[in-house]
């Protein structure tokens, strides 16, 4: 199986690979690659990034617990998603507890020099702290990121890069880290000669999704960070991607996406502050993620890509409706069959220990002692951040509500726009009827191991309630 590098830069980037790893986990397919998630990102306390990570290792410790093999139908959690560097993180040197005068010695420097640095930046450029990153300073992220590939995870990744394998870049434009960040990797990966298998390297496959601003930030005076700046620094931006990066081909698929600005976020220099609700376009760009990988593009040309979504009538919230068939097609069963096994699981997780279901006893899983395993607690663990994942989508703007999470005791509501249909397990729509079909699988199992057990239960039921009673197919 070939590799799949992401490389995340900035907090869009952990937001977006935060979306790509519930993408993984809800079974959508990465065209058969191995996910290796790169942060780069100075800022280690960061919230929206160690939120991330947090939820890659809990995918990684419940992907440890199965056996994937061509008998198994389930997909929850199929795609292989590897720790290859430390905390998934390239760290940047020489940036805690320094301002970046102090970085680049500018009292070291002649006096010409001084002249110089001081024509190029500002003195609050000049007295940031860059321990939280670049705080929308581009200027100073292009500077101390020319690290990057001195750093030994660095090393790691291209020592483990192969034939066949592919690169995606995620950042925003609109702020320091990602924009800065995003040229600089790129011209490394297509130009640097300093690191293994550089020629391989010089010659994969690279895409890449650059975020236009989606939000503003709140007026706050005790931040360096202004949002009325993100439309001119995109505008600059793109100018310079157009002519050095895709008009020089060195990404081979380039894709745009950005939003009308409706919702202002709290103000943040970075830390632990700095921890923004999921939002619509980072799913978005996760999709592009799954575009990138399920084809194959020409090394000596780019392919520039936007998305669009259908006109919105009366309310701009949008469900799988607002998306194209294309869309709908790759985000509507998997995220339908996921979020159906995490309400139950969230708000039913009793049921499975009672006579309902242990009624098939020569299943010796369905058992109190298998439901207080470590496995099913890192399961649990990651449903309730699905469903908290889809609540901030929900209840911010652009609204993003495909569920309706607050279905109660049916099920077959949670769709929002799908009527249910009869016909499946008999009846009308109930956890009961859910558990039914849980039971009626459990003679046709193709798995042996108790967790993977679970899962193929899980995943067959939801299969066959998202066909037969939502008509989701």
């Amino acid at each position: 199986m070939s590799k799949l590098y992401i490389f995340g830069i900035g907090g869009t980037g952990s937001r977006v690979l935060r979306a790509v790893t519930m993408l993984a986990a809800s079974g959508v397919e990465f065209g058969q690659h191995e996910i290796i998630p790169i942060i780069i990102d100075p800022d280690k306390s960061n919230a929206d990034m160690t939120r991330t990570v947090g939820l890659m290792d809990n995918y990684i410790a419940i992907r440890k617990g199965l056996n994937f093999n061509e008998e198994n139908p389930n997909r929850f959690f199929r795609e292989g998603l590897v720790k290859q560097i430390s905390n998934f993180n390239i760290p940047i040197k020489n940036t805690n507890n320094l301002r970046f005068s102090e970085f680049i010695n500018i009292d070291g420097m002649s006096r010409e020099n001084k002249a110089m640095i001081k024509m190029l930046f500002s003195d609050a450029n000049l007295n940031s702290d860059m321990c939280v990153g670049f705080k929308g300073n581009p200027n100073i992220g292009s500077v101390v990121l020319n690290q990057i590939v001195e750093a030994k995870e660095f090393e790691q990744f291209a020592n483990s890069f192969e034939q066949g394998d592919k690169i995606f870049v995620i950042s925003s434009i609109f702020g320091g880290t990602g924009a800065s960040g995003f040229p600089l990797l790129v011209k490394t990966l297509r130009t640097g000669t300093n690191f293994p298998n550089h020629a391989l390297i010089n010659k994969a496959e690279i895409g890449a999704i650059t975020i236009l601003p989606y939000f503003r930030l709140k007026t706050n005076a005790d931040s360096s960070i202004d949002s009325g700046t993100f439309i001119s620094k995109a505008k600059s931006a793109l100018a310079y991607y157009e002519k050095n990066l895709a008009g020089g081909n060195q990404v081979n698929a380039f894709y745009y996406l950005g939003d009308t600005i409706t919702d202002s976020y709290d103000n943040c220099d970075g830390g632990i502050n700095q921890r923004n609700k999921a939002h619509l376009i980072e799913l978005l760009a996760a999709t592009a993620v799954v575009d990138f990988s399920c084809k194959d593009y020409d090394v000596d040309n780019t392919v520039n890509k936007e998305l669009g979504i259908n006109d919105i009538a009366d309310t701009d919230t949008l469900s799988f409706s607002s998306f194209d068939y294309g869309l709908r097609g790759i985000l509507m069963k998997p995220m339908t069959q996921f979020v159906l096994m995490s309400k139950f699981i969230s708000d039913k997780f009793d049921l499975l220990s009672s006579e309902k279901v242990n009624a098939n006893k020569e299943h010796d899983f369905i058992s109190s002692r298998f439901y207080h395993t470590e496995f099913i607690a890192e399961v649990r663990k990651f449903v309730e951040e699905y469903i908290v994942w889809l609540n901030e989508m929900a209840y911010n703007k652009r609204p993003f509500r495909p569920f309706n999470l607050n279905c109660g005791d049916n099920p077959f509501t949670i769709v929002e726009g799908v009527k249910e249909r009869t016909g499946f397990f008999g009846g009308s729509g109930s956890y009961d009827k859910f558990i039914g079909g849980i039971n009626d699988f459990m003679n046709k199992l193709k798995t042996k191991e108790n967790a993977d057990k679970f899962l193929e239960l899980f995943y067959c039921a939801t299969e066959k309630l998202a066909n037969e009673r939502l008509n989701i197919k």
